[in-house]
């Protein structure tokens, strides 16, 4: 698994960290760089969101070319560049599961998070520990650009902008139809009982309107 540690289940996942020189391939990975091939973990991963020091950088995984699409290819002007001397926090990310890589004064560290079987544990209302949806409404009232690779520019009325990695009309934003799924799973304290968000993760990006539970 190129984990440092044992799998942690919750219920509806299994969590385990990864090593620096793990976290590094997949940053090499997101890049294109030569000979970077995708990590053993890294089946699924559609979407991409990185916080770096000069900004966000959404990205989608092109599966017929086998090669990420980021929004500094398509709007450099907006989204920086990703660099692992700037990178503060990594998110790859699909519906079966997530790569988190975060900076340390060490280096990139992270953790994996994958699925073990979602539906049944939302589905069972009786399970205090089941797994639940959040759908958050992207920012940006307004198409600034369409651009390559269906990205779309987008701000909003503070003047804040970004480059989603999807494409999006103006009534869609408006409408609030574009959002992002995030997933929470959670455990119980064994001598109190009181049960705690023990991990989140990002799923999806939509842009119509089922936005999951």
């Amino acid at each position: 698994m190129n984990a440092t540690e044992a799998p942690h289940a919750l219920a509806g996942c299994d969590l385990a960290s990864l090593d620096s020189s793990t976290c590094e391939r997949y940053v090499s990975w997101l890049l294109g760089e030569e000979n970077a091939a995708a990590p053993e973990e890294a089946s699924g991963l559609v979407w991409a969101l990185a916080h770096c020091d000069d900004g966000v950088t959404w990205g989608r995984y092109d599966a017929v070319a086998r090669a990420w699409r980021l929004g500094e290819h398509v709007a450099p002007e907006v989204s920086p560049p990703v660099r692992s001397e700037t990178l503060q926090e990594l998110r790859l990310f699909g519906e079966g599961g997530e790569v988190l890589i975060w900076r340390t004064d060490a280096g990139l560290w992270g953790r994996v998070l994958r699925e073990t079987d979602p539906v049944a544990d939302r589905d069972d209302e009786a399970n205090p520990l089941r797994p639940s949806n959040e759908s958050r409404i992207l920012r940006g009232g307004r198409v600034i650009a369409q651009c390559d690779n269906d990205f779309t520019h987008v701000g909003d009325g503070t003047g804040a902008e970004q480059v989603l990695p999807l494409a999006a009309s103006e009534e869609q934003l408006r409408a609030a139809q574009v959002r992002l799924e995030v997933r929470h799973y959670y455990e119980e304290h064994a001598k109190t009982g009181a049960v705690r968000i023990a991990a989140t993760r990002l799923v999806k990006l939509t842009s119509g309107d089922d936005h999951g539970d």
